[in-house]
């Protein structure tokens, strides 16, 4: 083997591991960002905004406009897939949080939105909490 051919194996080794370490490092940002954005959204929701009801319509109306349009760009991705998806992701969820923040700040304090873990209309004892939501009642 001569030491040309060896010294351009080494080089694109290097190059293939530097491409592997920034997509993990990546990816570990694109985790870490969505939690804290996971974080914020329970905190708002423990204080009552937005509400479940609110995240729920906002997160269907959410899945209906930019679903076809997250997987299209998906579809498009080329040899730098794995840096591509995180990318990718990592804009669609801030849409996604964008639209819940903008939500939050549309409703008013007084804006109950179907959350289900406050007290009913009548002043009654709480409703079913959040996690029972896909229960029947």
């Amino acid at each position: 083997m001569s030491t040309e051919t060896t010294e351009e194996l080494n080089a694109e080794l290097r190059r293939s591991w530097e491409h592997f370490r920034t997509a993990a490092v990546r990816i570990a940002e694109l985790q870490t960002a969505m939690w804290g954005d996971y974080a914020e959204l329970m905190t708002g929701l423990l204080n009552g905004k937005p509400t479940w009801g609110g995240v729920n319509r906002t997160c269907w109306k959410f899945v209906g406009d930019e679903g076809m349009k997250f997987a299209s760009a998906l579809s498009g991705l080329g040899v730098d897939y794995a840096r591509g998806v995180v990318e990718l992701t990592r804009e669609h969820e801030q849409r996604l949080w964008g639209q819940l923040r903008a939500s939050a700040e549309e409703a008013g304090p007084g804006d109950s939105g179907g959350g289900g873990g406050g007290r009913d209309a009548k002043g009654g004892k709480p409703g079913p909490s959040p996690r029972s939501r896909g229960t029947k009642q």
